[in-house]
Formats: structure tokens, C-alpha cells, sequence
């Protein structure tokens, strides 16, 4: 029930954000990442840019896929400790074949550390030479859990500013 109710609750919810932008604009083709934690606006604003999510197959990553889904991506499902570098390999050809354009990715999820970077971005960006950003996002009103990634929720009709950082790959 939840499965299907999320992705509809998410989306309303979304829809209410003022998204701005700040920094570099994002090329046709790129890797996007953004934490873990301030991820559902990251989610929403790339979109529509036919993308592809590395998403874990975790019960957690079920309820993320479904709101995804529901936006237009496609999902290559596995994490760093479980299927990681076939899904990995999977969204990179996905964009070698020009099926997609973005891959998108939380680099610290789905167990953390939070904040620290796990190499599938880097890798992805070196083989695909495609350039890596990462989107900071910042939200005027939120609701921050208790979870490891401190997963902030932003209030319906938060101003929300992503700032646009390039990331150098081959740090």
C-alpha cells in the first residue's frame, strides 16, 4: 500500500518546493550526485533530464525506487555491499548507448558513512568521460530525522536552493 501511495505523497510534496539554482549549469550529459540525506530535491530537479539511478536493493531503496519510477527513471538496483559494480556497469552502458543521459547517484548512501564519498561516481566519471557535479542542497524550512544520514524533509513550500559544485573525477 505504501508503495503505491509514497510516490503520489512525494510528488505533491515536491511539486510545492521553489527551486533555485546556483553555480555552473549542468551539461546534456553528466554524473549527479548529492548526499544521502538532502536527496529528495536533488531526486525531483534532475528528472527530466533521462536519467538513471543507482539505487540499493534494500527494503529502503524500495520505497525510493517506487518514487523514481514514478518520475521517469530508470534504476539500476545494487549498492557498495551488495551487486554494486553490475549495477554500476549497468547504468554506465546505459548511457554509452545513449538509452539515458544522467546517471545519478548518493555517494554516501545507503549505509553511510555520511558524507564520505564511495568511488562509483569517480569511477563512472573516468570511464565515461563525463563530468561529475555535485548538487548542495539547501532548504528555507525542514524536518531533519534521527537517522544516520540525517535525512532532512522539507516543509511544503520551502525555498530550496541547489548550489552546483564540479567535482574534479580524478581526486
Amino acid at each position: 500500500m505504501i508503495l503505491r501511495l509514497l510516490p503520489f505523497f512525494t510528488t505533491l510534496l515536491a511539486k510545492t518546493l521553489r527551486i533555485s539554482w546556483q553555480g555552473e549549469a549542468l551539461p546534456e550529459q553528466a554524473i549527479i550526485v548529492f548526499w544521502h540525506g538532502d536527496m529528495l530535491a536533488g531526486w525531483y530537479s534532475v528528472r527530466k533530464r533521462r536519467p538513471i539511478a543507482l539505487v540499493s536493493k534494500s527494503k529502503d531503496g524500495n520505497f525510493l525506487a517506487a518514487v523514481l519510477q514514478a518520475w521517469g527513471y530508470t534504476l539500476s538496483r545494487g549498492s557498495s555491499k551488495k551487486n554494486g559494480m553490475e549495477a554500476l556497469e549497468f547504468a554506465m552502458q546505459s548511457l554509452k548507448t545513449g538509452g539515458r543521459d544522467t546517471l545519478v547517484i548518493t555517494p554516501d548512501g545507503p549505509r553511510g558513512p555520511r558524507h564520505v564519498y564511495k568511488r562509483g561516481a569517480f569511477i563512472a566519471s573516468r570511464e565515461l568521460d563525463l563530468p561529475l557535479f555535485h548538487l548542495h542542497m539547501d532548504y528555507s524550512s525542514r524536518k531533519t530525522l534521527k537517522s544516520w544520514d540525517q535525512f532532512e524533509v522539507p516543509m511544503p513550500f520551502s525555498k530550496v536552493t541547489i548550489r552546483v559544485e564540479r567535482v574534479d573525477a580524478n581526486s
